[in-house]
Order: structure tokens, then C-alpha cells, then sequence
């Protein structure tokens, strides 16, 4: 559900991104419904100052039925022509609508033009018309100089128009409205033939079924082969197919959804919103792809270094995830961007601009996130360590790009900022390969010499014969001779596991040590004073 959610959210940005770098040509039309764009924001309120703009505004206002709008897209030739230029932007409408071909998303959004397409420089092919006898007619665009200073308009050239009542006449039907009942076919929904979003409806499920079950037996034939190979196949195999088998189906469902679909005869400027849902779609379900993907992969490589250090395994899965998941998705937002027709070094440059502000802005927040970088790659702390970060003492549950959090003794969860750890002085104690055992015990000062000498030698033998205790550093000397006792300090390492362990050892070496000062006839001292006598007495 998880990932589904994502998909649906990288849908809805990608989106907004593309709606913010491409304003609809609908809304800056006379007659059209929407807000208009404030005059000093083009120089041509019909948006002829490119040839995309002059294309899109002359599809939205044809099939809107604006004819006199979409006939200023038109540039009327010398040549008397039997039709009027309503008529003829409706006929060409018409003409696209049945046979149109060509990526309105390619066509070149500057008001140049392509200069990289082999025509002159104030011409641009656009798309093609099919016609019945599958002739391909080339819709092109001219640079229309302008009056009073304005700049020029890229307008439908004259030998286009000349064209269109012979377009009008030879345009065929697409193949399968042709074997529709024309009681289907003539029936409208909006400005869309009805028989358009039904076959499309009918068609999704349909293409859909047939990707499961090809994929589906796709994967038994496999496991039939491997079976007659006596070869089962490495068990992650099996994982592997049950994690991507669902994004595939869907990749491949959208794919030849928009393929076929492409084909039933679409309206031109429906046929543009269609390619658009199924470009985003597309590139959804393949971030949903790859992310499945690298989960795998993350998983398998966590797996494989929990065998040495789970700590870091965790981290490094966390991290890794994090960041491929995060280059995915912006690579994923730049191809679609590009599949726009968005020119992404415009783009790239205002990210730039806008990274440097956003960093002047963000600045502790990206420390942190450098700060987790540099923590994750050192091993410094990984999840489960047992550590000291200033005045907080607990367990490491997880390490982010931004905040370290931690698991205090008193059950409580304190955040602490990346920036911080790099910053402060960190003691972790689960790094310990062993554990000091340093104590000092007082005896009487009643304790003879032999006494004392027997105490000290029963609690070196005590230390000696245990397994646990590391033997090049184990010392037990008298060192001081206190106001209210003798000391004698006890100093060696205990090669234990972890800190619990630690402490259970401790208590048994501590017993020991009083069964020896017991056994050698002494005590331990405790601070006393003597009184002064009493002189009545």
C-alpha cells in the first residue's frame, strides 16, 4: 500500500511540474474558458510567438468549436479559395482529428523554431496528416513578420491551407470507426465521440487480463523447464518475481494501453491529454518498478552483512534505500520533463539558482543531512549501539540523513541532529571489547603483614583461575595506607560480551574477593575515631 501511495504522489508531482512549465494554450484564447494571461506576459495573446504555441491553440480553439478564433492561426493564401476560413480551420480540424500523426510534445517551443530540421528557418513541420490512401501530408508552420514592430507569428503556411479542402475530402475514418454502427459513432460525449472513452474503458481490463496470464504462464513454463533440469533455481528467484510481477503487469499494461489506444482514433487534442496520462503513468510504474528493485537489492546486500555486524547492516540499508529511492525519483522527474519537451537546461540552471537559495535557507538542514552522510560511511554509531551523546545515554534506534534517535534508560526517545553527533564528543560503550573491573578495598588496620600478604595472594590466585579475566593486565597491589585503612587496589579486564554480561561477572569476582579477605583472618575497615579518655575515670 506503501509503495502504491508513492506512485500516487510521484503522479501528482510530476504533474504539477509539468502544469508549471506548460500553461495551457486553452486559457489564453478569446472565448475559451479560463483566466487570461496579463498582456505584458506575451507579446501575442494567442500564443503564436512559438510553433508549439501556435499548434496547441489552434487544436483547443478548433475542437472547441471557435472556428473564427482558430482561423487566426491560419495564414489565407494569395489563391482565392472556395471555402471561408472558418471553414477551412473546422475542415482542418477535422483532417487531424482522423488522421493526424506526429508528438505535439517535440515541437519546438522557441520562437525560432527547430533550426536542426533540414526545412528553412522560418518553416516547421509540426506533424502529418494520413489520408484514406495512407498519403502523409506535412502540416507545416511559417514566421510571419508583423506589423507596428510586433514580432513575428508562427502561423499554418499558405501551401498547408491551399491543401486543406483536398485533406478534407480524402480523410478517412480510422480503421475501427469504420466497422461502427454510425448510430455509435455520430453520438458525442462533450466534444469527444462517445465510442472513444468507452473503448478505452473496455480495453483497459481486457489488455490487463491478458498481461497476467501471459506473465503468469510465463513464470510456469519457467519452473517447468528448471524442474525437467533437475535445477530448483537459487530461492531468491522466486522472491524476486513475486515483488516486480505486479509493476510489470502494470508497465506493460499501460504501455500497450496506450499503443493500441493510439490507434482507435483519438481527437488530436484528446490524443495529446491521452499521451500525457500515459507518460506519467508510464513513469510511474517504473519508479514503482526500480523502488521494488532496490528493495531487493537492499535487502539481500543487509542480509548478507548481518552475518558480520547487524548494526551496520541496518545502516547501511537505511541509507542506501534512502538514497537511491531519492536519485530515482528526481533522474525519473528529469526524464519526464524531457518527455515534455521542457528544456532541461533552462530547467537544470533554475535548479541551480534555486538549490543556492534553498541551501542559504536550509543551511542546518543540510548540515545534518552531511552530518548523517559522513556518520553512516564511518560506522561511527549504527542502530543498536549503546552510547553517550552529551547529556543523553541509550540505545540507537535509528540514524537517519537528518537525526540520530535514541532510546534513553528512562525509556524516553530524544532526537539528536546529525550536526550534533559531528560536532560532540560521542562515547559508545558497545565497542568495548572488554570491560574494566578496577576497585579498591580498605582492610583493618588491625591486619598483620601475614595477613595481609595471604589476602593479597588469595585474590591474585582468585583472578588467575578465572577464564574471563585477561591475565597480561591483571594486577592487585597495596597502594595506599588510607587515615582509616589499608588499600589495596584491585585492576584487571574482563573479556565479557556486552554489559549485562559484565555484570554478572563482576558480582561473582566481588564475592570471591570477600571469601578471600574473610579466609585470610582480616576485614574490611570502615572510618572510625578513637575517643580521648575520660579523665574522672
Amino acid at each position: 500500500m506503501r509503495t502504491h501511495t508513492r506512485s500516487l504522489v510521484f503522479v501528482v508531482v510530476l504533474a504539477a511540474a509539468v502544469g508549471a512549465f506548460d500553461r495551457p494554450a486553452a486559457a489564453q484564447i478569446p472565448g475559451l474558458p479560463g483566466p487570461a494571461a496579463p498582456a505584458t506576459s506575451v507579446e501575442d495573446p494567442l500564443r503564436r510567438d512559438t510553433p508549439r504555441g501556435a499548434l496547441m491553440g489552434f487544436v483547443t480553439a478548433a475542437q472547441a468549436g471557435n472556428d473564427a478564433v482558430a482561423a487566426e492561426y491560419l495564414q489565407w493564401p494569395r489563391a482565392p479559395m472556395s471555402i471561408s476560413r472558418a471553414e477551412a480551420a473546422r475542415q482542418l480540424m477535422f483532417a487531424m482529428n482522423h488522421g493526424f500523426e506526429g508528438n505535439i510534445e517535440r515541437v519546438s517551443r522557441t520562437p525560432e523554431g527547430a533550426l536542426d530540421d533540414g526545412l528553412p528557418p522560418d518553416k516547421e513541420r509540426v506533424g502529418a496528416v494520413v489520408l484514406a490512401s495512407r498519403e502523409r501530408v506535412g502540416i507545416v508552420l511559417t514566421h510571419v513578420p508583423q506589423a507596428d514592430g510586433h514580432p513575428p507569428i508562427w502561423l499554418v503556411a499558405a501551401q498547408t491551407v491551399a491543401d486543406i479542402p483536398r485533406l478534407y475530402k480524402e480523410s478517412g475514418l480510422p480503421e475501427l470507426e469504420r466497422v461502427l454502427p454510425r448510430a455509435v459513432t455520430r453520438t458525442q460525449f462533450g466534444n469527444l465521440p462517445a465510442w472513444v472513452p468507452v473503448a478505452l474503458l473496455v480495453l483497459l481490463p481486457i489488455i490487463y487480463g491478458l498481461v497476467r496470464l501471459v506473465l503468469g504462464c510465463g513464470a510456469w513454463i519457467a519452473r517447468r523447464v528448471a524442474r525437467a533440469a533437475g535445477k530448483a533455481g537459487p530461492p531468491w528467484l522466486a522472491g524476486t518475481w513475486r515483488a516486480i510481477v505486479q509493476p510489470t503487469a502494470f508497465l506493460l499494461t499501460v504501455y500497450l494501453h496506450g499503443a493500441v489506444g493510439l490507434r482507435i482514433g483519438i481527437p488530436v487534442y484528446h490524443r495529446f491529454l491521452f499521451e500525457r496520462t500515459i507518460t506519467i503513468l508510464f513513469l510511474a510504474g517504473f519508479v514503482w518498478w526500480l523502488w521494488r528493485l532496490q528493495d531487493l537489492i537492499a535487502t539481500r546486500i543487509r542480509t548478507y552483512l548481518e552475518t558480520t555486524n547487524a548494526g551496520r547492516a541496518q545502516s547501511a540499508y537505511i541509507l542506501g534505500r534512502r538514497a537511491l529511492q531519492l536519485l530515482t525519483l528526481l533522474i525519473t522527474v528529469l526524464v519526464g520533463l524531457a518527455a515534455f519537451g521542457v528544456d532541461l537546461s533552462t530547467t537544470l540552471a533554475g535548479l541551480g539558482i534555486g538549490g543556492l537559495a534553498l541551501a542559504f535557507a536550509a543551511q542546518k538542514t543540510l548540515e545534518n543531512v552531511f552530518a548523517g552522510i559522513s556518520v553512516l560511511s564511518d560506522r561511527s554509531i549504527v542502530v543498536g549501539d549503546f552510547c553517550q551523546v552529551g547529556k543523553y545515554t541509550g540505545t540507537v534506534e535509528d540514524v537517519g540523513l537528518r537525526t540520530m534517535r535514541l532510546r534513553t534508560l528512562g525509556r524516553t526517545v530524544v532526537h539528536v541532529p546529525n550536526g550534533t553527533l559531528a560536532t560532540s564528543e560521542v562515547e559508545n560503550f558497545s565497542r568495548r571489547d572488554k570491560f574494566l573491573l578496577k576497585t579498591t578495598v580498605g582492610l583493618r588496620y588491625d591486619t598483620t603483614p601475614d595477613q595481609l600478604t595471604d589476602a593479597l595472594e588469595r585474590i591474585r590466585a582468585l583472578l588467575a583461575a578465572d577464564p574471563l579475566v585477561e591475565q597480561d593486565s591483571m594486577r592487585v597491589r597495596l597502594i595506599k595506607l588510607a587515615p582509616y585503612s589499608l588499600d589495596v587496589e584491585m585492576f584487571a579486564f574482563l573479556t565479557v560480551p556486552d554489559y549485562p554480561a559484565f555484570l554478572a561477572h563482576q558480582e561473582c569476582v566481588l564475592l570471591g574477593l570477600m571469601r578471600a579477605v574473610s579466609a585470610a583472618g582480616t576485614g574490611f575497615a570502615f572510618p572510625a575515631q578513637a575517643l580521648p579518655a575520660d579523665p574522672a575515670r
